[in-house]
């Protein structure tokens, strides 16, 4: 299989001591800890070229990947200085051989051995004095497929950018190995920075914190004065579940997909989109799950769900999303009711997101995270409601199918980070007429998350069943118009 590398254009001696680390990514920076790494990542599954074992695949991958160095921001790592600005930094060396991995599974190589292997590498923290990311290629599976696990930092990327990267690195149909996504060159200009800008765009937040943090503290008093269900976002809105316990070191991960056409049918017939069909079937797997542990939450939960503000394009280093708090489906509700609550529950946080200044709904999620974080600093997080219950994210997706060479794509789940007070997290990828759900969650809470995606499934199958909501709101009947054919009896002539 012929190798092709994409040329380096980018210059990253701007990135040596003189590109700071914005305060949205600095953020994640601080909240990695040894039990709760921000480490992001996603299992790309691959069916190997027809006459080729998974074992040849695997090598060939392996072989292009540790022969192309790295470009930003895969060839930089952080460096927060005891004084002076947090900044990154560009490493003398990069061994690939330290990032680009390979490993065989046990027999039998079954699915579950494979989530469980996943959840073992998502666990541990990145090497800071190396790049942030490390590519995993594990064969052994049963079904002779083979898996790609990309595992990088929060710091370096969200969601939306590093779907873009990673499948920009793969070929709408068979053929030579593209760049792999850690050397495609990044955007024009993202290396650029001066302090005059950077100082102009601490001032910009500053005032946004100032703008959010009124906002945030009068939303919370009016939280706690109404009996009725809030309009727009709701930050610690929610109840305290399980799921809220403080996260721990292991992880758990499971997977299930969806079909993306009946997911748009659905969500269409209760004026929704796919994304609330998304926030219903999971709400409904964890209202399931958690009354397996006795729990009957008295009040809706709250998800948060990450919102993108890139530009189409964009692959500048960096996290570039906001945050919607969404009250979601009454505890009670049959999985239909649920949906068309969170219907209505997404479209007004999201009114309210629009109606705020580009830094305010980019500092939202920091301002919110911040009073909670605050408030459990100083031993007041038993007292104090969860910011949220849990996370559920769509990463976006593209059309077609997509191969790695001559390996075609058959399956690919996003495995997130999970923080305190949220240890469970959903996100979703679309494509080839499926969405594809990664769930991982901390081992402590969700001993086997692979039991919350049965509960989805259940969920998502009586929802299939489920008739649209009839609007049964009573009319005045219209005024009847006088017949023109039909004569007045004698009697009541005038």
């Amino acid at each position: 299989m012929r190798r092709v590398s994409a040329p380096l254009r980018m210059s990253h001696t701007s990135y040596v001591m003189s590109r700071p680390i914005p305060l949205i990514d600095l953020a994640f920076l601080l909240i990695d800890r040894a039990e709760a790494p921000a480490n992001v990542g996603i299992a790309l599954i691959f069916d190997p070229p027809p006459g080729m074992g998974s074992d040849k695949a695997v090598r060939e991958i392996l072989r292009a990947y540790r022969a192309t160095p790295p470009t930003a921001p895969f060839d930089v790592v952080p460096e927060v200085p005891p004084l002076g600005l947090p900044h990154w930094v560009k490493p003398a060396r990069v061994d690939m051989k330290q990032h680009v991995r390979r490993e065989t599974l046990p027999a039998p190589g079954s699915p579950e051995q494979l989530d469980e292997r996943i959840a073992e590498l998502h666990r541990d923290r990145l090497d800071r004095s190396r790049p942030l990311f490390e590519v995993h290629l594990i064969d052994g599976l049963a079904s002779g497929q083979f898996a790609l696990y990309i595992k990088s930092h929060h710091v370096t990327w969200d969601g939306r950018a590093a779907a873009a990267r990673i499948f920009g690195s793969l070929s709408s149909g068979p053929g030579p190995l593209l760049t792999g996504f850690h050397a495609i060159p990044g955007a024009a200009g993202a290396e650029t920075s001066n302090l005059a800008g950077d100082l102009r765009s601490l001032m910009t937040h500053a005032f946004a914190f100032r703008e959010l943090y009124s906002q945030v503290t009068s939303r919370i008093a009016t939280l706690r004065a109404m009996s009725a269900q809030p309009r727009g976002n709701a930050p610690f809105a929610g109840p305290h579940t399980r799921l809220n316990q403080r996260v721990a070191a292991g992880r758990t991960v499971a997977r299930f997909s969806l079909p993306l056409g009946e997911m748009r049918r659905i969500g269409h017939k209760f004026d929704g989109s796919i994304n609330d069909v998304l926030l219903a079937v999971t709400d409904d797997g964890v209202h399931r799950y958690l009354r397996g542990f006795g729990e009957r939450p008295a009040e809706p939960l709250v998800g948060m769900c990450p919102v993108s503000v890139r530009e189409p394009g964009d692959l500048e280093l960096g996290t570039k999303a906001s945050t919607l708090f969404v009250r979601l489906g009454s505890p009670r509700a049959g999985v239909a009711t649920r949906l068309k609550e969170i219907v209505a529950s997404t479209a007004a946080a999201k009114a309210e997101f629009h109606s705020m200044s580009t830094e305010a709904s980019l500092d939202l999620a920091l301002v919110a995270f911040g009073l909670w974080m605050t408030s459990d600093a100083f031993g007041l997080g038993a007292y104090t409601r969860p910011v949220v219950n849990f996370v559920v994210s769509n990463v976006g997706g593209l059309a077609g199918k997509r191969y790695l060479g001559r390996s075609r794509l058959v399956g690919a789940y996003p495995v997130s980070m999970v923080a305190d007070p949220a240890g469970l997290n959903f996100t979703a990828f679309s494509h080839d007429g499926r969405m594809d759900v990664g769930i991982v969650a901390s081992r402590a809470t969700v001993p086997d998350a692979a039991e919350i995606a049965r509960h989805c499934l259940a969920a998502w199958r009586q929802l299939r069943k489920a008739k649209a909501p009839q609007d049964l709101t009573l009319r005045k009947p219209p005024a009847r118009r006088p017949s023109r054919t039909r004569r007045m009896p004698a009697s009541q002539r005038p």
